[in-house]
């Protein structure tokens, strides 16, 4: 192949930009490419990429902004690979990229003897650091010993017992919390509703709970706004519709406990919103990777909504997309140790309570999902001014635990979900 090769699989995402699907193995390296200006335009082209394709001239500029000159571009484009596949250049620029990471990492290897380490313990910290990231870099996956994982069970049973339930995460609707606990990292959960039920409301609902008991949550969304996104929290949090501000005789009071609510969103380290037109679940990944980083106390990423996002081979059926969908957002949860709430929607016909069998384009969804909570109410008793009313979240699958129904309220006007206290389902 064309020593060039790292220019022309850049040439080929300007080119064909619906190509940066293959391109997913790398997404994990900082720096990819050995010349820093390709590494740059490769951000760009994922920053800027959606259905429509890139805008060149949106590149360029972003490009002169980081120092890179135009006739660096026309070099790139009259280079651009078109002899080869895709997978091949993918292939040759992810082999040079491990080998240079292997490389300093090996040289920090044979370095640290030369350190002045003071014991010997010290040594082997920092051989065991290099090693691990020796691993990291080769893509072998080390996972824990048996040993480990025993110790872990125990740990979790020992907490249990003496009533420590820190192991899960509570919902705060306590009808749910009752049935699973609360739900666990490492493990992916499906939310599903038919449209306009309130899967959406559902989520923001118990994102807020959470972030209020001190966990770390995120929210990516390929439909709703970031701004849409904050009035339904502070709507939640404050009980306090936005459209209330259209009445006159609105009390200064309310709109003092709305703002103050949604100021407290302004910097806060337990949410994180993020929208995106690029609907790759390689996009939604380095989303997630992006999130963690800028918190690494994360716990919950929130998925709005899975049916919507695109799998890495975009030729395939809706079916099998979402299986690989649905792989990768389990392998995202075990990786980034957080737990992923995907959101789903399930098919419009009949209004009977949802059954797994009726989510849409599911692929290998129920079998990949730890938790599948099927929420149903009944959407024509909010006619006649009744806006808080009965619903039903069905714990359909609980992955070595109980199943069964949370009866909660559901409030139309502020599009909170809260607790019936008066009554649970057996």
């Amino acid at each position: 192949m064309d020593s060039n090769y790292e220019m022309q699989l850049i040439g080929l995402l300007i080119n064909k930009p619906r190509l940066l699907d293959s391109c997913q193995i790398l997404f994990g390296f900082n720096s990819p490419f050995r010349d820093p200006r390709l590494n740059k335009i490769f951000i760009h082209i994922q920053q800027i990429y959606d259905f429509n394709g890139i805008d060149k001239r949106e590149l360029m500029k972003l490009g002169v902004k980081n120092n890179i000159p135009l006739e660096f571009y026309s070099d790139i484009i009259s280079k651009s690979g078109f002899d080869v596949s895709i997978s091949d250049y993918v292939q040759s620029v992810y082999n040079d990229a491990v080998k240079r990471q292997l490389e300093s990492l090996g040289q920090t290897l044979i370095n640290c003897a030369k350190d002045d380490l003071t014991t010997a313990a010290d040594y082997l910290r920092v051989c065991r650091t290099t090693i691990d990231g020796i691993e990291k870099a080769s893509c072998i996956n080390t996972g824990v010993s048996i040993t480990e994982a025993i110790n872990e069970v125990k740990e979790k049973a020992e907490m249990l017992s003496q009533g420590d339930n820190q192991h899960y995460m509570k919902t705060g609707i306590l009808a749910i919390d009752k049935i699973i606990m609360g739900l666990t990292v490492k493990t992916m959960s499906i939310f599903a509703a038919r449209p306009s039920v309130g899967k959406t409301a559902g989520a923001i609902t118990i994102m807020s709970n959470m972030a209020q008991q001190g966990i770390a949550c995120g929210f990516i969304s390929v439909e709703m706004s970031e701004a849409e996104i904050i009035e339904r929290l502070t709507q939640v949090r404050s009980d306090v519709s936005i459209y209330s501000f259209a009445h006159e005789n609105m009390e200064q009071e309310r709109k003092n406990h709305f703002f103050s609510h949604l100021e407290s969103f302004e910097g806060n380290p337990l949410i994180q919103i993020e929208r995106t037109t690029n609907r790759s679940i390689n996009n939604i990944r380095s989303m997630a990777i992006t999130m963690k980083n800028n918190n690494p106390e994360l716990k919950v990423i929130f998925i709005d909504y899975i049916q919507k996002l695109k799998g890495p081979d975009t030729k395939q059926d809706m079916r099998h997309q979402i299986s690989e969908v649905s792989a990768i957002i389990t392998d995202m949860a075990t990786d980034l140790k957080i737990h992923i709430m995907a959101l789903a929607q399930i098919n419009r016909e009949g209004d009977d309570v949802p059954k797994v069998k009726n989510l849409k384009e599911t692929g290998n969804l129920e079998q990949d999902a730890h938790y599948i909570f099927l929420l149903h109410r009944d959407l024509s008793a909010q006619h006649g001014g009744n806006y808080n009313n009965d619903a039903v979240i069905g714990i359909a699958k609980n992955r070595g635990g109980r199943t069964g129904s949370a009866i909660v309220k559901y409030n139309a006007v502020t599009t909170r979900f809260y607790d019936d206290f008066h009554q649970y389902a057996e």
